[in-house]
């Protein structure tokens, strides 16, 4: 990975991130428990709005370039993280290791969402939970259409983050048993091309 992607481009988002997002993330991640894995926890923005119950947190992320961020991050709440460098589609993880599973705006970029559902599946203990805030296509269509225009720029400039995928379909055609899903009304202005959906989904016991 280059400066951009590895450095940059999350401090981007991070500075970038619109308000309705700090209650969205507080949202999805009210009821993890137990020992946790983030997937693609990047500079540790979800860190702040974790319960102050979660055992033990795991990050297993591509890049070594937010680190230090999200160690720093830990730091301020009292967190130690376990970060193993790897992707979503082959997690270097034990079945069954997890209470909860975090996925936030991950989704948009992997090269196989099917795959690291199928993963995160693997990894939670039988009853154990996924919970995810993840953005993709809109039901609007005024929205979809500006989405279809200009997911070619977005996927450049965004580190190859899709506008298009119809993640709800993903998460729903998986082996997970949906406990919540919900629409997250649009946000102003440019963000509104990135509408999320948040929820959890349960591994059966």
């Amino acid at each position: 990975m280059g400066l951009y992607a590895n450095k940059i481009f999350p401090l981007l988002l991070d500075i970038s991130q619109p308000e309705e997002m700090v209650e969205q993330r507080l949202l999805a991640l009210r009821t993890v428990e137990g020992n946790v894995l983030e997937i693609g926890i990047g500079s540790g923005i979800n860190i702040p709005y974790y319960p102050d119950n979660i055992k033990t947190l795991t990050s297993v992320d591509p890049s070594d370039g937010m680190r230090s961020r999200a160690m720093r991050r830990a730091g301020v709440r009292g967190l130690a993280i376990e970060w193993l460098r790897g992707r979503g589609e082959q997690l270097p993880c034990e079945d069954g290791s997890f209470d909860s599973v975090v996925l936030t705006d991950v989704l948009c970029t992997v090269a196989d969402v099917d795959t690291v559902l199928g993963e995160a599946y693997r990894v939670l203990k039988p009853g154990g939970k996924l919970h995810f805030l993840e953005h993709g296509l809109a039901r609007e269509e005024k929205i979809r259409k500006w989405q279809t225009r200009l997911n070619g720029l977005n996927r450049t400039t965004a580190c190859g983050c899709e506008l298009t995928r119809d993640i709800e379909k993903h998460i729903r055609n998986s082996s997970f048993l949906i406990d919540e899903l919900v629409w997250v009304p649009p946000f102003s202005g440019m963000k509104v091309l990135y509408t999320h959906i948040r929820g959890i989904a349960r591994r059966p016991a």
